[in-house]
C-alpha cells in the first residue's frame, strides 16, 4: 500500500473524495436510523416536528455529480456532511432532553 505521502496530488485528492463520499453515505444511513428511532419522541412536540423537518432536508441533500470541477464537488459533498452531522447533534441534543423513561 502507498502511503499518503508518496501519492501524487492526484492520487490525494481522489483518495480525499472518496473518504468524504464514504462519510456523507454513513451520515445518511445514521440520519435514517435515528428518525426511525425516535420518530414517536419527535412528533410530540413542535420543536421536535421542526427536527424532522431538518432531518429530512438534510437526507434531501444531494451532491450535484454534473458538476466538473472537482474542488466545488468536494466543497459541495462537506457542506452536504455538515448539513447532516449537524441534523444528527440536533436531534440526538433533543432526545437526551425530551425523553422519557419507559
Amino acid at each position: 500500500m502507498v502511503h499518503f505521502a508518496e501519492m501524487t496530488d492526484e492520487e490525494r485528492f481522489a483518495r480525499l473524495e472518496h473518504k468524504a463520499a464514504e462519510i456523507r453515505k454513513l451520515l445518511f444511513g445514521a440520519l435514517l436510523l435515528a428518525k426511525e428511532i425516535w420518530k414517536e419522541e419527535l412528533f410530540r412536540t413542535q420543536e421536535g416536528l421542526e427536527i424532522i423537518e431538518a432531518v429530512e432536508k438534510a437526507e434531501d441533500s444531494f451532491i450535484d455529480k454534473s458538476q466538473s470541477d472537482r474542488f466545488k464537488r468536494l466543497e459541495q459533498t462537506l457542506d452536504v456532511i455538515n448539513q447532516r452531522a449537524k441534523s444528527i447533534f440536533d436531534l440526538m441534543s433533543y432526545v437526551s432532553k425530551y425523553s422519557r423513561p419507559d
